[in-house]
């Protein structure tokens, strides 16, 4: 009975989010070219892996097999780590909220169905959707990261295990995500019962992951410095003993996702018992305190239910937390927003810096002080060398400083989310569509442009005879992000409640690759000039032109978009 009434459930959600993707004629399209994408990609490589390999008889692609496999398995191996990673924080930091609604506190709760039974069926039922959409955007971007190099190694390698073994790849995934999402819902209820563990937890993943990064990072630039490729020097760097400790809850899916060419590995082994223990450890902790999970749901629900009203009503909803704020401490303002009083649509700007800053001022700070010092580290470890040319250097400058636009583009998707959902209140303003879009993506941009000053400020003291290139790849960097920015509201104007599974999910295949198609004339053209070594004023006003251009037409979409944006839809 309660698997009956949690299916239909379930059921009913998946169908409702699917009902409201087709809604939508822009939403509808791109899920259906992401469903084919998925069959035609990925299916055809496990029907193929499944029915036999091919013909012989037929041209091989061009590739030695063992270096192709290395190139699956290094790209594999960064898109699970950064998958992982995101599964750590996301137990750690947010709760379960969206597994458990107040309609199951009125209905499901006070019904004479076990307590037990309808906890485990909602964690499973709602969070195996969650897992779905992770398990199928994590698919495409590793076919995506490893592209032709995947396709080739599917076509070229020699299965050694039949195709039966790609079984385990999901159950290991699911095994993870099970566990890890228990680790989440077990928190939480220590948290009820007034034991909270969660700040072990936080840094005991932190220490983990700092370790890793170390431990391979090492590895890595040794291999690489003494002239191993890039796939050949990754998978040396996991392989060494104590990075392969380390790396073994990542490896096993890695090594189950190629277990047909790699055949069985101990990884996989010690990452199954891992997940698993993990699972029943959360499994016990459910049992022994079953008493407190209404409780927990209830609390988990209100947490939800807060969520979705402040999607309805976003204006009440920051009144009401200001005012929470208030009461516990002193609101802190800049001198420099008392002083500046905006007229017009960069009032929005001087609102979202306000909101920013209140939120978490000294942080945002600390991050654009670390970030923008994280390329200055690269090229003093490449200038102690002593044969690091200018060129070099400014090339390292430009990808480090690029690789942080494209991060701090990636990692915007929820702030617009939660612009949009001011838009009920502030489309009836009288402001041009394009200059809200203007404004709206601009406070990442202003934070990222007191981070290049920083930045250009310590290059210039530690090089000054670059000092004109420093401030022209700023300012070109800085250009660049604006365009993601533009792109990352695109996204957001299609997919604006991330709480959608459909939603999520397409978001999460369209991001990437938009942002890469976006922000890629402008990085052809800076490489162009890089590889050429055209004048640098000429350099930067190319890559500003192109930059521009790329802008005012996506600027024109997103404003077309904004006009139509209905925050129901």
């Amino acid at each position: 009975m309660v698997l009956r009434v949690l299916a239909f459930i379930g059921v009913r959600t998946l169908v409702n989010s699917f009902r409201r993707a087709f809604s939508n004629p822009v939403r509808a399209v791109l899920t259906t070219l992401v469903i084919l994408f998925i069959l035609c990609g990925w299916g055809g490589a496990l029907l193929g892996s499944v029915l036999g390999s091919p013909s012989r008889s037929a041209p091989m692609p061009q590739g030695d097999p063992q270096t192709l496999l290395a190139r699956a398995l290094a790209s594999t191996l960064i898109v699970h780590w950064f998958y992982v990673v995101s599964l750590w924080l996301s137990a750690l930091f947010r709760p379960v909220t969206l597994l458990f609604q107040e309609s199951d506190v009125h209905y499901l709760f006070t019904t004479p169905l076990r307590a037990l039974s309808v906890f485990r069926g909602l964690l499973l039922m709602r969070g195996l959707l969650g897992a779905v959409m992770l398990f199928l955007m994590m698919v495409a971007y590793v076919l995506l990261m490893g592209g032709r190099t995947t396709m080739r190694a599917f076509v070229t390698l020699e299965p050694v295990m039949g195709g039966w073994a790609l079984l385990s790849y999901p159950i290991l995934y699911l095994l993870a995500f099970t566990g890890l999402l228990m680790v989440s819902v077990v928190l939480a209820l220590r948290e009820i019962q007034g034991r909270s563990a969660r700040r072990y937890w936080v840094w005991g993943v932190l220490v983990w992951v700092g370790l890793t990064l170390m431990l391979v990072g090492w590895r890595f630039y040794e291999e690489w410095h003494a002239g191993s490729g890039f796939s050949v020097a990754m998978n040396r760097a996991a392989d060494w003993t104590p990075a392969a400790l380390l790396l073994f809850p990542v490896r096993c899916l890695v090594d189950s996702a190629l277990v047909i060419y790699n055949g069985w590995t101990p990884a996989m082994l010690g990452g199954a018992l891992f997940w698993g223990a993990l699972v029943w450890w959360g499994n016990r902790e459910l049992v022994r305190h079953q008493g407190w999970l209404y409780e927990l749901g209830a609390e988990l629900a209100r947490l939800g239910g807060k969520v979705s009203r402040a999607r309805k009503d976003p204006m009440r909803a920051y009144m009401e937390r200001a005012a929470e704020r208030a009461q516990q401490k002193p609101l802190r303002t800049l001198r420099w927003l008392e002083r500046w009083t905006p007229q017009g649509v960069w009032a929005l700007l001087w609102r979202d810096l306000l909101i920013t800053w209140r939120a978490s001022g000294w942080v945002n700070l600390l991050a654009v002080a670390v970030l923008a010092l994280a390329p200055l580290v690269l090229m003093w470890l490449a200038a102690r060398d002593g044969d690091a040319t200018p060129r070099a250097l400014q090339v390292i400058y430009l990808a480090m400083q690029s690789a942080v636009a494209f991060f701090y583009a990636f990692g915007s998707y929820y702030g617009m989310t939660e612009m949009l959902r001011r838009v009920e209140w502030q489309k009836p303003m009288p402001f041009v569509s394009w200059q809200v879009v203007v404004v709206e993506a601009l406070p990442t941009v202003v934070f990222f442009a007191l981070g290049q000053v920083l930045t250009i400020l310590v290059a210039t003291l530690w090089f000054p005879s670059m000092a004109a290139f420093w401030v022209v790849g700023s300012l070109m960097v800085t250009s660049w992000l604006v365009v993601l920015q533009m792109v990352m509201f695109m996204v957001a104007l299609i997919n604006p409640d991330p709480s959608d599974y459909t939603q999520r999910l397409l978001a999460s295949f369209i991001m990437v690759p938009l942002l890469c198609l976006g922000g890629g004339p402008g990085v052809l053209v800076g490489i162009l000039g890089l590889v050429y070594q055209w004048n640098m004023l000429l350099l930067g006003l190319a890559v500003l032109v192109v930059q521009t251009l790329l802008a005012m037409v996506l600027t024109a979409i997103n404003a077309t978009l904004y006009e139509r944006f209905n925050p129901v839809d």
